[in-house]
Protein backbone atom coordinates (compact mmCIF):
# COMPACT_ATOMS: atom_id res chain seq x y z
CA UNK A 1 0.00 0.00 0.00
CA UNK A 2 3.07 2.35 1.17
CA UNK A 3 4.29 1.90 -2.39
CA UNK A 4 1.05 2.63 -4.36
CA UNK A 5 0.44 5.68 -2.18
CA UNK A 6 3.81 7.05 -2.80
CA UNK A 7 3.54 6.14 -6.93
CA UNK A 8 0.09 8.60 -6.63
CA UNK A 9 1.54 11.38 -4.65
CA UNK A 10 4.70 11.12 -7.01
CA UNK A 11 2.40 11.63 -10.34
CA UNK A 12 0.33 14.38 -8.47
CA UNK A 13 2.92 15.81 -7.80
CA UNK A 14 4.74 16.07 -11.55
CA UNK A 15 1.47 16.35 -13.32
CA UNK A 16 0.55 19.52 -11.19
CA UNK A 17 4.16 20.76 -10.97
CA UNK A 18 4.63 20.63 -15.26
CA UNK A 19 1.11 21.60 -15.90
CA UNK A 20 0.89 24.28 -14.13
CA UNK A 21 4.04 25.82 -16.15
CA UNK A 22 2.57 24.69 -18.97
CA UNK A 23 -0.21 26.57 -18.49
CA UNK A 24 1.22 29.54 -17.00
CA UNK A 25 3.00 29.95 -19.98
CA UNK A 26 0.02 29.20 -22.31
CA UNK A 27 -1.91 31.93 -20.35
CA UNK A 28 0.88 34.78 -20.86
CA UNK A 29 0.31 33.89 -24.68
CA UNK A 30 -2.55 33.89 -24.91
CA UNK A 31 -4.05 36.49 -22.41
CA UNK A 32 -7.22 36.87 -23.66
CA UNK A 33 -7.83 33.13 -23.73
CA UNK A 34 -9.39 31.20 -26.39
CA UNK A 35 -12.37 28.90 -26.99
CA UNK A 36 -10.27 25.71 -26.91
CA UNK A 37 -8.26 26.61 -23.44
CA UNK A 38 -11.48 24.15 -21.74
CA UNK A 39 -11.38 21.81 -24.09
CA UNK A 40 -7.53 21.38 -24.06
CA UNK A 41 -7.85 21.41 -19.78
CA UNK A 42 -10.51 18.58 -19.91
CA UNK A 43 -8.25 16.56 -22.27
CA UNK A 44 -5.44 16.61 -20.47
CA UNK A 45 -6.97 16.12 -17.25
CA UNK A 46 -9.04 13.47 -18.13
CA UNK A 47 -5.67 11.76 -19.62
CA UNK A 48 -4.17 12.35 -16.40
CA UNK A 49 -7.12 10.57 -14.59
CA UNK A 50 -6.86 7.60 -16.74
CA UNK A 51 -3.17 7.47 -15.86
CA UNK A 52 -4.29 7.56 -11.86
CA UNK A 53 -6.17 4.27 -12.55
CA UNK A 54 -2.98 2.44 -13.47
CA UNK A 55 -0.91 4.01 -10.25
CA UNK A 56 -3.61 2.01 -7.54
CA UNK A 57 -3.04 1.55 -3.73
CA UNK A 58 -4.84 -2.13 -2.16
CA UNK A 59 -7.08 -1.18 0.41
CA UNK A 60 -7.58 -5.21 1.45
CA UNK A 61 -6.39 -8.36 0.27
CA UNK A 62 -8.68 -8.21 -2.87
CA UNK A 63 -9.62 -4.56 -3.19
CA UNK A 64 -7.76 -1.74 -4.76
CA UNK A 65 -8.74 2.26 -5.19
CA UNK A 66 -7.00 5.40 -6.77
CA UNK A 67 -7.47 9.48 -6.82
CA UNK A 68 -9.27 9.26 -10.43
CA UNK A 69 -11.63 11.54 -8.57
CA UNK A 70 -9.42 14.57 -8.08
CA UNK A 71 -8.71 15.49 -11.44
CA UNK A 72 -12.25 16.69 -11.75
CA UNK A 73 -12.47 18.44 -9.43
CA UNK A 74 -9.26 19.93 -10.62
CA UNK A 75 -10.75 20.48 -13.73
CA UNK A 76 -13.91 22.57 -12.62
CA UNK A 77 -11.60 25.04 -10.08
CA UNK A 78 -9.16 25.76 -12.65
CA UNK A 79 -11.56 25.91 -16.05
CA UNK A 80 -15.52 25.81 -14.78
CA UNK A 81 -18.35 23.18 -16.64
CA UNK A 82 -16.86 22.88 -19.98
CA UNK A 83 -13.19 20.67 -19.18
CA UNK A 84 -15.39 19.81 -16.35
CA UNK A 85 -17.58 17.70 -18.26
CA UNK A 86 -14.78 16.76 -20.62
CA UNK A 87 -12.50 15.38 -18.08
CA UNK A 88 -15.73 13.50 -16.46
CA UNK A 89 -16.52 11.98 -20.24
CA UNK A 90 -12.94 10.37 -20.78
CA UNK A 91 -12.89 9.10 -17.30
CA UNK A 92 -16.60 7.92 -17.31
CA UNK A 93 -16.06 5.91 -20.83
CA UNK A 94 -12.81 4.51 -19.81
CA UNK A 95 -13.62 3.23 -16.42
CA UNK A 96 -16.87 1.99 -17.81
CA UNK A 97 -15.86 -0.06 -21.04
CA UNK A 98 -12.06 -0.13 -21.48
CA UNK A 99 -10.20 -0.41 -17.90
CA UNK A 100 -11.45 -3.77 -16.73
CA UNK A 101 -14.38 -4.18 -19.18
CA UNK A 102 -18.36 -3.64 -18.38
CA UNK A 103 -19.13 -5.05 -15.18
CA UNK A 104 -21.01 -3.52 -11.70
CA UNK A 105 -17.48 -2.93 -10.41
CA UNK A 106 -17.09 -0.61 -13.90
CA UNK A 107 -20.54 0.64 -13.71
CA UNK A 108 -20.03 2.30 -10.08
CA UNK A 109 -16.80 3.97 -10.59
CA UNK A 110 -18.45 5.22 -13.55
CA UNK A 111 -21.53 6.42 -11.85
CA UNK A 112 -19.12 7.85 -8.81
CA UNK A 113 -17.62 9.91 -11.83
CA UNK A 114 -20.49 11.82 -12.72
CA UNK A 115 -21.45 12.29 -9.29
CA UNK A 116 -18.00 14.11 -8.32
CA UNK A 117 -18.86 16.44 -11.39
CA UNK A 118 -21.93 17.49 -9.95
CA UNK A 119 -20.24 17.93 -6.72
CA UNK A 120 -17.82 20.04 -8.34
CA UNK A 121 -20.15 22.18 -10.58
CA UNK A 122 -22.09 22.63 -6.68
CA UNK A 123 -19.20 23.90 -4.96
CA UNK A 124 -16.47 24.63 -7.45
CA UNK A 125 -17.43 26.35 -10.93
CA UNK A 126 -17.01 29.97 -11.67
CA UNK A 127 -15.77 30.23 -7.75
CA UNK A 128 -12.32 31.90 -6.01
CA UNK A 129 -10.62 28.28 -5.28
CA UNK A 130 -10.91 28.84 -1.08
CA UNK A 131 -10.12 26.15 1.43
CA UNK A 132 -13.49 25.96 2.55
CA UNK A 133 -15.19 25.12 -0.95
CA UNK A 134 -12.41 22.83 -1.66
CA UNK A 135 -12.78 20.85 1.71
CA UNK A 136 -16.42 20.71 1.47
CA UNK A 137 -16.13 19.37 -2.56
CA UNK A 138 -13.45 17.05 -1.43
CA UNK A 139 -15.72 15.35 1.91
CA UNK A 140 -18.47 15.02 -0.60
CA UNK A 141 -16.43 13.19 -2.77
CA UNK A 142 -15.27 11.06 -0.17
CA UNK A 143 -18.67 10.34 1.24
CA UNK A 144 -20.21 9.31 -2.05
CA UNK A 145 -16.99 7.13 -2.74
CA UNK A 146 -17.43 5.30 0.60
CA UNK A 147 -20.98 4.71 -0.07
CA UNK A 148 -20.35 3.08 -3.43
CA UNK A 149 -17.96 0.73 -1.39
CA UNK A 150 -20.21 -0.24 1.12
CA UNK A 151 -22.72 -1.85 -1.93
CA UNK A 152 -19.59 -3.31 -3.99
CA UNK A 153 -17.26 -4.43 -1.42
CA UNK A 154 -17.81 -8.00 0.28
CA UNK A 155 -17.39 -9.10 3.88
CA UNK A 156 -15.98 -6.56 6.12
CA UNK A 157 -15.78 -3.25 4.53
CA UNK A 158 -16.03 -1.07 7.04
CA UNK A 159 -12.04 -1.17 8.01
CA UNK A 160 -11.14 -0.50 4.19
CA UNK A 161 -13.90 2.11 3.68
CA UNK A 162 -12.23 3.98 6.41
CA UNK A 163 -8.76 3.64 5.00
CA UNK A 164 -9.83 4.89 2.17
CA UNK A 165 -11.90 8.42 3.14
CA UNK A 166 -8.40 8.90 4.60
CA UNK A 167 -6.41 8.10 1.79
CA UNK A 168 -8.41 10.12 -0.40
CA UNK A 169 -8.86 13.02 1.97
CA UNK A 170 -4.69 13.24 2.66
CA UNK A 171 -4.24 13.44 -1.15
CA UNK A 172 -7.23 15.78 -1.73
CA UNK A 173 -5.53 18.22 0.95
CA UNK A 174 -2.22 17.66 -0.67
CA UNK A 175 -3.85 19.01 -3.85
CA UNK A 176 -5.20 21.85 -2.58
CA UNK A 177 -1.76 22.68 -1.04
CA UNK A 178 -0.17 22.26 -4.37
CA UNK A 179 -2.87 24.50 -6.08
CA UNK A 180 -2.47 27.20 -3.75
CA UNK A 181 1.41 27.46 -3.65
CA UNK A 182 1.33 27.22 -7.47
CA UNK A 183 -1.34 29.85 -8.24
CA UNK A 184 0.37 31.91 -5.71
CA UNK A 185 3.58 31.64 -6.97
CA UNK A 186 1.68 32.22 -10.99
CA UNK A 187 0.49 35.35 -10.04
CA UNK A 188 4.04 36.32 -8.27
CA UNK A 189 5.54 35.65 -11.47
CA UNK A 190 3.04 37.41 -13.96
CA UNK A 191 3.30 40.77 -10.95
CA UNK A 192 6.82 40.78 -11.81
CA UNK A 193 6.69 40.09 -16.15
CA UNK A 194 3.99 42.80 -16.02
CA UNK A 195 6.07 45.23 -14.25
CA UNK A 196 9.24 44.71 -16.32
CA UNK A 197 6.92 45.64 -19.36
CA UNK A 198 5.18 48.50 -17.64
CA UNK A 199 6.56 52.48 -17.47
CA UNK A 200 6.80 53.01 -13.40
CA UNK A 201 5.27 56.79 -13.58
CA UNK A 202 2.15 56.31 -16.02
CA UNK A 203 1.53 52.58 -15.68
CA UNK A 204 1.39 52.10 -19.14
CA UNK A 205 3.58 49.51 -21.39
CA UNK A 206 7.21 50.69 -21.81
CA UNK A 207 9.57 50.86 -25.01
CA UNK A 208 10.53 47.31 -24.65
CA UNK A 209 6.89 46.27 -24.65
CA UNK A 210 5.87 48.31 -26.92
CA UNK A 211 8.32 46.62 -29.90
CA UNK A 212 6.97 43.49 -28.70
CA UNK A 213 3.46 43.90 -29.09
CA UNK A 214 4.67 45.95 -32.35
CA UNK A 215 5.96 42.55 -33.93
CA UNK A 216 3.28 40.52 -32.47
CA UNK A 217 0.12 42.62 -34.56
CA UNK A 218 2.34 43.18 -37.50
CA UNK A 219 2.50 38.73 -37.86
CA UNK A 220 -1.08 39.11 -36.66
CA UNK A 221 -2.27 41.32 -39.53
CA UNK A 222 -0.30 39.35 -41.89
CA UNK A 223 -2.29 36.34 -41.06
CA UNK A 224 -5.53 37.40 -40.66
CA UNK A 225 -5.26 40.22 -42.89
CA UNK A 226 -7.23 42.97 -40.79
CA UNK A 227 -5.06 46.32 -40.43
CA UNK A 228 -4.06 48.35 -37.37
CA UNK A 229 -2.49 51.87 -37.51
CA UNK A 230 0.15 53.16 -35.07
CA UNK A 231 -0.56 56.82 -33.40
CA UNK A 232 2.76 58.75 -32.08
CA UNK A 233 1.43 61.18 -29.71
CA UNK A 234 3.47 64.30 -28.02
CA UNK A 235 2.47 66.41 -25.24
CA UNK A 236 2.76 70.13 -26.60
CA UNK A 237 5.35 72.54 -25.28
CA UNK A 238 5.94 69.77 -22.00
CA UNK A 239 9.70 71.50 -21.41
CA UNK A 240 7.61 74.51 -20.69
CA UNK A 241 5.83 72.74 -17.50
CA UNK A 242 8.93 71.12 -16.54
CA UNK A 243 10.80 74.48 -16.33
CA UNK A 244 7.83 76.55 -14.94
CA UNK A 245 6.07 74.33 -12.34
CA UNK A 246 9.14 72.01 -11.39
CA UNK A 247 9.54 68.17 -12.73
CA UNK A 248 6.51 66.80 -9.73
CA UNK A 249 4.15 68.93 -11.78
CA UNK A 250 5.73 67.49 -14.95
CA UNK A 251 5.36 64.13 -13.49
CA UNK A 252 1.72 64.87 -12.84
CA UNK A 253 0.72 66.07 -16.18
CA UNK A 254 2.42 62.61 -17.65
CA UNK A 255 0.30 60.84 -15.27
CA UNK A 256 -2.68 62.63 -16.20
CA UNK A 257 -2.24 62.28 -19.94
CA UNK A 258 -1.68 58.32 -19.36
CA UNK A 259 -5.41 58.32 -18.28
CA UNK A 260 -6.84 60.01 -21.30
CA UNK A 261 -5.00 57.94 -23.08
CA UNK A 262 -6.86 55.21 -21.47
CA UNK A 263 -10.26 56.52 -21.09
CA UNK A 264 -9.94 57.57 -25.41
CA UNK A 265 -9.07 54.03 -26.52
CA UNK A 266 -10.19 50.34 -26.10
CA UNK A 267 -8.76 48.12 -24.19
CA UNK A 268 -7.67 45.98 -27.00
CA UNK A 269 -5.47 49.11 -28.09
CA UNK A 270 -2.41 49.08 -26.54
CA UNK A 271 -0.84 52.48 -25.33
CA UNK A 272 2.70 52.80 -24.27
CA UNK A 273 4.93 55.78 -22.98
CA UNK A 274 7.67 55.67 -25.46
CA UNK A 275 9.96 57.89 -23.21
CA UNK A 276 9.95 61.69 -22.24
CA UNK A 277 6.69 63.16 -23.51
CA UNK A 278 6.39 60.96 -26.19
CA UNK A 279 3.44 58.16 -26.35
CA UNK A 280 2.90 55.63 -28.56
CA UNK A 281 -1.14 53.75 -29.49
CA UNK A 282 -1.45 50.83 -31.54
CA UNK A 283 -5.02 51.16 -32.58
CA UNK A 284 -6.40 47.60 -33.32
CA UNK A 285 -8.40 46.59 -36.45
CA UNK A 286 -8.38 50.56 -38.04
CA UNK A 287 -7.48 51.43 -40.93
CA UNK A 288 -6.45 54.57 -42.84
CA UNK A 289 -9.91 55.79 -43.44
CA UNK A 290 -10.97 55.81 -39.27
CA UNK A 291 -7.48 57.26 -37.70
CA UNK A 292 -7.88 60.50 -38.71
CA UNK A 293 -11.39 60.53 -36.40
CA UNK A 294 -9.78 58.65 -33.84
CA UNK A 295 -6.60 60.80 -33.41
CA UNK A 296 -9.12 64.12 -33.57
CA UNK A 297 -11.24 62.58 -30.78
CA UNK A 298 -7.68 62.14 -28.50
CA UNK A 299 -7.14 65.85 -29.25
CA UNK A 300 -9.70 66.72 -28.46
CA UNK A 301 -10.43 64.94 -25.26
CA UNK A 302 -6.96 66.06 -24.38
CA UNK A 303 -7.52 69.65 -24.84
CA UNK A 304 -11.06 69.74 -23.33
CA UNK A 305 -9.26 68.16 -19.96
CA UNK A 306 -7.99 70.56 -16.82
CA UNK A 307 -4.58 69.15 -15.87
CA UNK A 308 -4.23 69.81 -12.02
CA UNK A 309 -0.50 69.89 -10.57
CA UNK A 310 0.63 69.28 -7.00
CA UNK A 311 -0.19 72.84 -5.71
CA UNK A 312 -3.52 72.79 -6.77
CA UNK A 313 -3.27 75.01 -9.67
CA UNK A 314 -4.75 73.86 -13.39
CA UNK A 315 -3.07 73.99 -16.65
CA UNK A 316 -4.44 73.38 -20.23
CA UNK A 317 -2.63 70.93 -22.10
CA UNK A 318 -2.58 69.83 -26.34
CA UNK A 319 -1.05 67.32 -28.00
CA UNK A 320 0.15 66.76 -31.63
CA UNK A 321 -0.58 63.57 -33.17
CA UNK A 322 0.68 61.42 -36.52
CA UNK A 323 -0.27 58.03 -37.33
CA UNK A 324 0.28 55.62 -39.94
CA UNK A 325 -1.70 52.25 -40.96
CA UNK A 326 -0.20 48.81 -41.74
CA UNK A 327 0.21 47.21 -44.20
CA UNK A 328 -0.40 50.89 -46.35
CA UNK A 329 2.66 51.67 -45.03
CA UNK A 330 5.47 48.75 -45.13
CA UNK A 331 6.50 47.44 -41.79
CA UNK A 332 10.01 48.92 -41.79
CA UNK A 333 8.91 52.15 -42.51
CA UNK A 334 5.79 52.09 -40.02
CA UNK A 335 7.35 54.71 -37.39
CA UNK A 336 9.06 56.39 -39.72
CA UNK A 337 6.06 57.41 -41.57
CA UNK A 338 4.03 57.97 -38.19
CA UNK A 339 6.87 60.51 -36.88
CA UNK A 340 7.09 62.34 -40.15
CA UNK A 341 3.06 62.86 -39.52
CA UNK A 342 3.90 63.77 -36.04
CA UNK A 343 6.83 66.53 -37.29
CA UNK A 344 4.23 67.64 -39.91
CA UNK A 345 1.97 68.23 -36.83
CA UNK A 346 4.42 70.01 -35.02
CA UNK A 347 5.56 72.07 -37.60
CA UNK A 348 2.12 73.34 -38.41
CA UNK A 349 1.59 74.71 -35.43
CA UNK A 350 0.70 72.25 -32.85
CA UNK A 351 -2.36 70.98 -31.18
CA UNK A 352 -3.30 69.06 -34.37
CA UNK A 353 -2.73 65.54 -35.97
CA UNK A 354 -1.63 64.47 -38.96
CA UNK A 355 -1.53 60.92 -41.36
CA UNK A 356 1.05 59.50 -43.46
CA UNK A 357 -0.49 58.16 -46.62
CA UNK A 358 0.44 55.37 -48.28
CA UNK A 359 2.27 56.83 -51.79
CA UNK A 360 4.81 58.98 -49.58
CA UNK A 361 8.26 59.10 -50.65
CA UNK A 362 10.43 56.83 -48.86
Amino acid sequence: MLQGLINNFTLLTTFLFFGNMVWDKRQASRPNGNSGTGLILGLVLGLFGVGLMYYTFPINATVVADLRQLPILIAVSMGGWVPGVITTAIIFLYRLFLLNGLNMASVWGAANALGTLAIALSLLRGQHLSLRRWASALGLTAVLSMLIFTFILPGEKWGPIAVFGLVFIVGGSFTFIMLHYLKRSGESLRIMREAAHRDFLTGLFNLRAFEIMMEQKIAYSDRYRIPFSLLLVDIDHFKQVNDTHGHPAGDAVLSQVAAVLRDTFRPGDHIARKGGEEFTVIVDECGADKIGIVAERLRRNMEGTRFVLPDGKELKITISAGSATYPDVPRECLIERADRALYRAKASGRNRVCTASADEDE
